[in-house]
């Protein structure tokens, strides 16, 4: 039976680092979606407050707020906790995947000679 080599240091665990980064930015994503949407019943937004107060179709549409506001604004947490990571010393050094010689902008245009044949009638 092969053994795996083992370096010195790390765990043989599995590394939950980047899933509680994850979760933990849903989770400020979604309580300050629920702290906005306590703020737009409170405040009555185009009368979501009073939609709220129906008994019938209240619990309804709030939960229904709730879950969309969610998924929004805790996705938008966790998108916004990974772009702003620190980068690696070892990607600046590779220039940020451009070519060489390229530049970001494409070469002005320049406008071609035509001939035009006029017809007399």
């Amino acid at each position: 039976m092969m053994k795996t080599p083992h370096r010195k240091g790390v765990s043989k665990g599995i590394d939950w680092r980047l899933t509680r980064f994850l979760l933990s930015h849903l989770a400020l994503g979604a309580v300050s979606g629920w702290i906005f949407v306590g703020a737009l019943f409170y405040f009555n937004v185009g009368g979501l407050g009073d939609l709220i107060a129906d008994p019938v179709s209240g619990p309804l549409a709030a939960v229904m707020l709730l879950i969309v506001v969610t998924i929004t604004w805790g996705s938008a947490a966790m998108g916004t906790a990974v772009f702003l990571l620190p980068r690696d010393e070892e990607d600046e050094d590779k220039g940020g995947g451009r070519r060489a010689g390229h530049s970001l902008l494409a070469p002005a245009l320049q406008p071609a000679p035509v001939s035009v044949k006029t017809r007399r009638r």
